[in-house]
């Protein structure tokens, strides 16, 4: 169960975790053809409306600050596999709008705010109510940057999305949908001076509730648990680039996961160790492959029924660029996570950490629920992968993908929602198309359908589906 008192000290401990670490062209041508290259260079002059937007974005040397609003409706349809679901049908109305501001008092410093809502309203099914939607702070940090050290530190809540690790290191608030991403964490980042390598040390304390640090106003029930248990971790990242055309990482995770009431929840320790190489063949084709190992101890929510750990996950892609004037791209890949084992005395289900969000798909929220009850939770899955993009005309990008989806195991053989012994998941299609008209608009629109297959039960083996329409306007 939750112990204040426990909570208290750790927050008391990471406080001071943040503080320690707060302390802690060519050679020149002719003229002619210097000026010829300066014109080709200079941007096109800002319109009347522009520079007004940006000089009022940007009002005082100090201060930076501006706002989105993104608009959804969204349409799910047996999103658990059963058509005769009185509720199988879901229509809803999300509208994101989030307000930030960045204060650079001086040149080495930088505080950073974001204030985020988003309110629902829905159609169907009729037992869900629509609500305004909480004021949340979903980015609140500082940034320091030492002038005379290759150094610089991130404190606070912040997004990890910019250090480019979507598979395992994407989304801190794993049960709220795509409505937030942040981490509550510290980091601190080296660079050497021929910047071909970074070091990055990671520390954070991710709460379960949403009002653990900083309370929301107008707090919706429905939303106070961003994730299923606190979670305290540290990892480092090293990247280097010094050889031609290939960036090499290298990435170490400690997770420790704290009891708690939520029955979704598990408890213990793993490390996760995962070695990436990405190589650029040539101007056509591109290789990436990730793989990770994780090893430790892992029970329930309250502590109970210990195992120990062992799992294996990979990811790896081959991609062709024609580079032609349709800018069409093909890829080619294969994901794999080691799952659970009926009976096993060993869980060698793989934690995919904060990969746990859209990154598959958007029913693959409601689907991975059928399994162990976790949205997102991609554990036990062989899938091949097979996709395609284009711009059909200027400003518009289309992209198709396929993923057939295999379970190494069953350890749900037999209950209400599997078969005894399927081990074909589905076929997962998704279609999506998005515009930009311009630097502060852009549109998209997505599709996505799911056919099970004979790993699922009779019970949950409808087709589902999912579509959205989607606007979003930038100041």
């Amino acid at each position: 169960m939750r112990d204040d008192n426990k909570l208290s000290m750790r927050k008391t401990m990471t406080l001071i975790a943040f503080s320690s670490l707060l302390t802690t062209m060519a050679q020149t041508l002719g003229a002619e053809t210097a000026m010829a290259a300066a014109e080709a260079k200079k941007e096109p002059a800002l319109s009347p409306t522009e520079e007004w937007i940006q000089k009022s974005k940007h009002p005082v040397s100090w201060l930076k600050w501006g706002a989105d609003l993104r608009l959804r409706e969204e349409y799910y349809s047996n999103t658990k596999q059963n058509s005769s679901n009185p509720d199988h049908e879901t229509n809803q109305q999300r509208a994101r709008m989030r307000l930030w501001a960045e204060i650079t008092p001086w040149e080495s410093f930088t505080f950073r705010m974001r204030a985020m809502s988003e309110p629902r309203t829905y159609i169907k099914p009729d037992s869900k109510q629509g609500y305004m939607g909480e004021l949340l702070l979903d980015n609140l940090s500082v940034s320091l940057s030492p002038e005379n050290l290759p150094l610089q530190a991130l404190i606070g809540r912040q997004e990890l999305s910019d250090l480019k690790i979507p598979w395992l290191l994407q989304d801190g608030t794993t049960t709220d949908g795509s409505r937030t991403t942040f981490f509550d964490a510290a980091r601190l980042t080296y660079t050497s001076p021929d910047e071909n390598t970074s070091v990055h040390g990671i520390f954070l304390y991710q709460d379960e509730r949403s009002d653990a640090w900083v309370p929301p106003v107008g707090m919706q029930p429905s939303l106070k648990y961003l994730s299923e248990e606190d979670i305290v971790s540290g990892m480092l990242l090293i990247r280097n680039k010094s050889l031609e055309n290939t960036t090499l990482e290298g990435l170490v995770i400690y997770k420790h996961e704290f009891e708690s009431d939520q029955i979704l929840g598990t408890t213990g320790d793993t490390v996760t160790i995962r070695p990436k190489v990405a190589y650029k063949i040539d101007d056509h084709w591109d290789f990436e492959a990730e793989a990770a190992g994780q090893f430790g101890r892992r029970g329930d929510h309250l502590g109970n029924n210990m195992r120990d750990v062992v799992a294996l996950g990979a990811l790896s892609q081959l991609q062709y660029r024609f580079r032609d004037d349709l800018n069409n791209t093909a890829w080619v890949g294969v994901e794999y996570l080691s799952g659970r084992g009926k009976g096993s005395e060993t869980d060698h289900g793989f934690d995919n950490l904060w990969g746990r969000y859209s990154r598959i798909g958007e029913l693959m929220s409601y689907v991975t629920r059928l399994d162990g009850g976790r949205a997102y939770d991609y554990s036990n899955m062989l899938s091949p992968i097979v996709g395609y993009s284009i711009d059909p005309i200027r400003d518009m990008r289309v992209t198709v993908d396929y993923r057939p989806m295999f379970a190494p195991e069953n350890p749900y053989a037999g209950d209400r929602n599997h078969s005894e012994d399927g081990s074909f998941k589905g076929h997962l299609v998704r279609c999506r198309a998005d515009y930009t008209f311009n630097k502060h608009a852009k549109a998209g629109m997505l599709f996505e359908a799911l056919e099970p297959g004979n790993y699922y039960s009779d019970r949950a083996n409808d087709t589902t589906y999912y579509f959205r329409l989607e606007l979003t306007l930038t100041y």
